[in-house]
């Protein structure tokens, strides 16, 4: 898994990044931040900006300390085996959820919208089995898709954005803080939860090709912030600060509204394009790096491969169990998204003091 094949550039990797992420920020982040925050839930995008670009600081120094060797081996080079144990299966732990959440929320999302007579079993087999080959052509194949996807993905966003400009209230956006604070303090948390996912960058810092620089994760940051920004706002000023609070998938609901002349309209069958993208490159991507974490003592192909199809069949297993939607949605909200962010900052914090205290190398070598 750590074949020279594998390195890859900065933009390629931001554009996995940014489609992975920006699934979680652009998507399945909006129903608990617009049913807490409300109408201030955009108010609530604002206020993270600067306490996130402190938080990619930090990131950035981390792996500036560390000269983006990769971040297991590293801890346990200076502090030991059990340090670099207790992060790999903190990552391990993290990148599963992250996975099984995805693969959750597309299959209910396809099923709600546009294959409703489809089992759920055939739907969850055959995007885990497509997701399961790109993991099998390695890190580039996925970094290439990423590439090919994202400029359309971009293209669509911002049609559905100025198609509805006609619909548009921006007036329903105000007035604002009538609750106070504290809506807009929750609204942050749940959007903090989905920012954070950016630390897997640690994961991957090694396989770049050049050093990442300060102002590019910074821009990397507020691209993301700003896949927040457009949705939420674009859900209240259409549908009323109530209306969007309520909604299952506001961001797809945005697409049913996009209406060109008389004729042109249900051009919602774009989103499908852009929800598939962005579950097939966060899947892939989380797949991939469980997969690393996992097969850290260089197994063999077969052995690779196994590895890859019991991950693949213990998520769809997982994602079959008869949760329901609400209990999806409660955890998403009650746990993932607040141990999201509280536990990626406490690594990130202690990763920081470690990497600042420079202790010397113990007499292993580097081994991911």
């Amino acid at each position: 898994m750590q074949s020279k094949q594998d390195a890859i550039g900065l933009i390629p990797v931001f554009s996995v990044i940014i489609l992975a992420i920006g699934l979680m920020n652009h998507v399945m982040v909006l129903p608990p931040l617009l049913k807490e925050a409300g109408r201030d839930a955009w108010i609530s995008v604002l206020s993270v900006i600067v306490p996130y670009l402190a938080w990619t600081a930090i990131l950035f120094g981390i792996m500036r300390i560390t000269n983006q060797q990769p971040i297991v081996a590293w801890l346990r080079a200076r502090y030991g085996r059990a340090a670099g144990w207790t992060l790999r299966i903190v990552f391990i732990l993290y990148l599963f959820v992250m996975c099984s959440l995805t693969l959750k929320d597309t299959v209910l999302w396809t099923q709600s919208s546009y294959l409703p007579r489809t089992p759920r079993i055939a739907l969850s087999l055959s995007l885990m089995f497509l997701c399961g080959m790109a993991v099998h052509y390695g890190l580039r194949a996925i970094a290439v898709t990423s590439g090919i996807l994202l400029p359309f993905v971009i293209v669509f966003g911002d049609f559905v954005m100025s198609a509805n400009l006609p619909v548009k209230q921006y007036s329903l956006l105000s007035p604002i803080l009538v609750r106070g604070w504290d809506p807009v303090l929750r609204g942050g948390l749940y959007i903090g939860g989905g920012l954070s996912e950016l630390i897997v960058l640690l994961l991957i810092q090694h396989r770049l090709k050049k050093k990442v620089r300060l102002w590019s994760i910074c821009v990397l940051a507020l691209f993301l912030i700003l896949l927040i920004f457009g949705p939420v706002t674009g859900a209240i000023a259409e549908f009323g600060p109530a209306e969007a609070a309520m909604l299952r998938y506001p961001a797809y609901e945005e697409w049913r509204l996009v209406r060109i002349g008389k004729y042109i309209r249900h051009v919602d069958f774009l989103s499908i394009y852009q929800w598939l993208s962005g579950a097939f490159v966060r899947i892939s991507f989380t797949v991939y790096l469980l997969l690393d974490l996992l097969t850290f003592r260089q197994a063999s192909k077969k052995g690779n491969l196994l590895w890859l199809a019991a991950l693949c069949a213990l998520t769809v297993i997982l994602v079959e169990l008869p949760i329901s939607d609400m209990r999806y949605l409660a955890f998403l909200k009650h746990v993932y998204l607040p141990c999201s962010l509280w536990g990626a900052t406490a690594v990130l914090a202690v990763l920081f003091v470690l990497a600042w205290i420079r202790k010397p190398l113990e007499k292993e070598s580097y081994e991911n």
